[in-house]
């Protein structure tokens, strides 16, 4: 199984979410912007399309971030193209667009962090709404965790969207 966490750039919640899927961070204490900086791919300007290992899930399965731009759906589809190509079931990933999950002004701070004259902005506003949108990444990962868990338990996959 390959579990994906996608978003716009795939620099930030995206980010986060595989950190809190490998147990990087603690789900019950909002990380300081210093460990955030630590994660591997976090706010990194690398952030335009493509796919990024983060490390595995305590249960060996193998995570992702994506960046998706506007079209997260298409991106998601190429990838499950792309593993039949291989040869792979395309029901092996569990495909996560954690973009429509934060708010407003993260997906603002996020576009900001972009650009360098607006880069302050965007960190502040990125700071700003981690404390709306960390307990929401959370509950996203809880339910891709037991998604995992249900999976293992069955032997089966599936390619679901949260």
């Amino acid at each position: 199984m390959i579990i994906v966490y996608a978003c716009f750039s795939g620099t930030h919640a995206a980010v986060i979410a595989a950190a809190l899927h490998a147990g990087f961070l603690n789900p019950g204490q909002f990380p300081a912007w210093e460990e955030l900086k630590k994660l591997p791919h976090f706010d990194a300007p690398e952030g335009e399309g493509g796919m990024r290992h983060i490390g595995h899930t305590p249960a060996g399965h193998a995570l992702y971030t994506a960046a998706v731009g506007h079209d997260g759906e298409a991106a998601r589809r190429a990838i499950e193209t792309f593993l039949v190509a291989l040869g792979r079931d395309q029901s092996e990933v569990l495909w996560l667009d954690v973009s429509p999950q934060v708010s407003f002004l993260w997906r603002v701070g996020a576009f900001c962090r972009r650009y360098s004259r607006l880069a302050w902005l965007g960190r502040l506003l990125l700071q700003w709404s981690l404390g709306r949108d960390y307990p929401v990444l959370v509950n996203l990962v809880k339910r891709a965790r037991q998604q995992e868990r249900n999976n293992v338990k069955s032997g089966t996959t599936t390619c679901i969207q949260v």
